[in-house]
């Protein structure tokens, strides 16, 4: 099926919710929602009857040659580069990089979650983590190790001569490994099983994403508000 139309409806649903501040983290989320848009552009009433609201709401959150929303969404990127540096990021600016190291700088983020308050039906309610989740974990130095590798594996539960035949990395803890397995799932035939543990990997990796950018802005928040 074609999806671009359901997600915006919603994505549409969600953010109406409230007015708050929309973040992303680089460029691709404006660029796809303008790519959308115009698709709607040129799509009829006829084959999608909500085609303006559609229209009219990409525009409220995004910028483009001819519009910026007065909600445009912040790019969180934009500000590191700006205002934010880390020796454990190495020169990058990759949030998979920048997340470890807010980790390290924050006693407030690791104080509050490395509590089990993440998960299904615990205090921030998840979609895809069990309850009693814990997000600061250490290794045996000490060291913080970053949630990305503590991705459950892509293929949990089953077993090594199920996948001997799936050419692919057994976790998803990078961008790289997620495109990888989504283009595996448009255009392979895999076995149901398989796809729907691709699935739910994906899910918990878009779900890390989300919630990485929610740590950045805490962190700053609460450096701010010191």
């Amino acid at each position: 099926m074609f999806p671009n139309y359901e997600f915006v409806r919603h994505l549409k649903s969600e953010l109406e919710k409230d007015n708050g501040s929309v973040f992303r983290y680089a460029n691709h989320e404006n660029t796809v929602l303008n790519q959308i848009l115009t698709q709607l552009e040129a799509a009829s009433v006829e084959d999608v009857k909500d085609r303006s609201a559609l229209m009219d709401f990409i525009k409220t959150i995004t910028h483009g040659a001819n519009h910026r929303g007065e909600r445009d969404m912040i790019d969180l990127l934009e500000l590191v580069k700006k205002y934010y540096y880390h020796p454990l990021m190495g020169g990058s600016n990759s949030l998979k990089v920048v997340l470890p190291a807010v980790l390290d700088s924050s006693d407030y983020i690791q104080n509050k979650y490395s509590n089990p308050i993440y998960g299904k039906n615990s205090e921030i309610k998840s979609l895809n983590f069990e309850d009693g989740w814990v997000w600061i974990k250490k290794d045996a130095d000490g060291n913080i190790i970053s949630p990305y590798k503590s991705l459950p594996p892509l293929f949990e539960n089953i077993d090594d001569d199920q996948i001997d035949d799936f050419m692919m990395r057994s976790d998803i803890q990078d961008g790289g490994a997620a495109m990888t397995a989504y283009a595996k799932m448009q255009f392979t035939q895999i076995p149901d099983i398989k796809r729907e543990l691709i699935a739910k990997a994906l899910l918990k990796y878009c779900e890390l994403d989300t919630l990485a950018m929610v740590l950045l802005w805490e962190f700053w928040k609460n450096i701010v508000n010191m």
